[in-house]
């Protein structure tokens, strides 16, 4: 909890919203109070005392698939707050009404278009969920110490047959049909390897929430 805060907290300070008193009080206020709002996302922000030192309102968002513990439950989506006077009541009130919604919120965890996700948080965006669970794609960097052997490939397998979506992995050009443990086996992935993912069909967000976190569990057993 305190590595993503800190990773939050120095975007924010790179976008010049707060100074870095800001961000150590993030971590003070998160002693005191969780930050923590359910549907797997968690607001980070400073104590009252530092809201002064805060340059201009803004958010920065930060995608888990894999989840990090954040006390009272795991965080999939942090964003960290930073906002002038009365604004950050109203940002508050702002983005608690479009998280509240989970089947919303578990598409924002993993959902590689930044812009829908700003237009959803901004309240710009027409929410459309049907319109979303067509299809996705996430490039990411496998952290399974096993890589796409052993038991994550037949999980990813596994899970791809059940699933209603295609799955398509690609690494370095090559692709290899989810659904079929020699074409998943024959990337010859390994930990440390990007690679991109794309699911579509009916219930495609899942399908990919899924498969992200096979492959970024820290342990091969995850």
């Amino acid at each position: 909890m305190d590595e993503a805060i800190d990773f939050v907290g120095q975007k924010m300070i790179e976008r010049g919203l707060a100074p870095m008193s800001y961000v150590d009080s993030m971590k003070v206020r998160e002693r005191a109070t969780s930050t923590f709002l359910g549907n797997g996302v968690a607001m980070p922000h400073g104590t009252l005392e530092e809201k002064d030192s805060v340059m201009r309102t803004g958010i920065v968002v930060v995608q888990y698939p894999e989840g990090v513990d954040w006390g009272p439950g795991t965080a999939h989506l942090v964003i960290g707050l930073a906002a002038n006077g009365d604004e950050h009541v109203q940002l508050l009130s702002q983005m608690a009404e479009v998280l509240q919604d989970e089947e919303l919120c578990e598409q924002l965890w993993v959902t590689p278009d930044a812009a829908w996700l700003h237009g959803v948080l901004s309240g710009s965006e027409d929410i459309d969920l049907d319109a979303q669970g067509d299809g996705g794609q996430v490039t990411l960097e496998i952290a399974n110490p096993a890589g796409l052997h052993a038991r994550p490939a037949t999980k990813v397998v596994e899970l791809a047959k059940a699933s209603s979506s295609d799955v398509l992995i690609i690494k370095d050009g090559k692709e290899a049909k989810g659904d079929s443990i020699m074409s998943v086996l024959a990337l010859g992935a390994t930990q440390g390897d990007t690679v991109t993912v794309e699911v579509s069909g009916p219930d495609s967000e899942q399908t990919m929430a899924a498969v992200v976190e096979i492959l970024s569990a820290s342990e091969e057993g995850e």
